[in-house]
């Protein structure tokens, strides 16, 4: 059997003192640099969730951004394609008016000179005529003569017009 004597008694308070240093200097520290730590960590571990969650936010609002600017971008190259096709458009019936401007001086021109050349030919035919007929009246000529005559004014005739 078990004897309670001084001993057993000494072990008991020993265990209890023991245990009351234990916890007052050792269990106590370690418990709350265990707490301390926890807490650390588990503030490490929400700010590591904070980070993440904004890194993630961050990530979609980028793409957000990088679809709209992409988006943009293509509409912009649409605008510019549409302004060139406008543009063309413009420069062609630009050109096809100052062709058909060019074509009407042209026209013009050609109209002009012809009344010109026909004006200048009946002022030749005119002259021709006076100077046929002055010397008509200068000498009294055969048919034979007057027939020569006609021939080399309208053979002169022939030579201006042709010059």
């Amino acid at each position: 059997m078990i004897e309670f004597g001084w001993t057993y008694f000494f072990q008991i308070i020993n265990i209890i003192v023991l245990y009351l240093l234990m916890r007052r200097y050792l269990f106590g520290p370690v418990t709350n640099f265990i707490n301390k730590r926890r807490e650390y960590t588990e503030g490490l571990i929400n700010e590591a969730n904070e980070s993440f969650a904004k890194a993630k936010q961050s990530r979609e609002e980028s793409e957000a951004g990088l679809n709209e600017a992409r988006r943009q971008a293509q509409v912009l190259v649409e605008q510019a394609v549409e302004h060139g096709k406008t543009m063309s458009a413009e420069m062609a019936e630009r050109a096809k008016a100052e062709e058909a401007a060019r074509m009407e001086r042209a026209t013009q021109e050609i109209e002009e000179a012809k009344a010109r050349a026909i004006q200048e030919v009946r002022q030749e035919v005119a002259d021709l005529s006076v100077k046929i007929a002055e010397k008509i009246l200068e000498q009294n000529l055969n048919r034979e003569a007057h027939m020569h005559l006609i021939e080399d004014a309208l053979d002169r005739m022939d030579d201006a017009h042709v010059n």
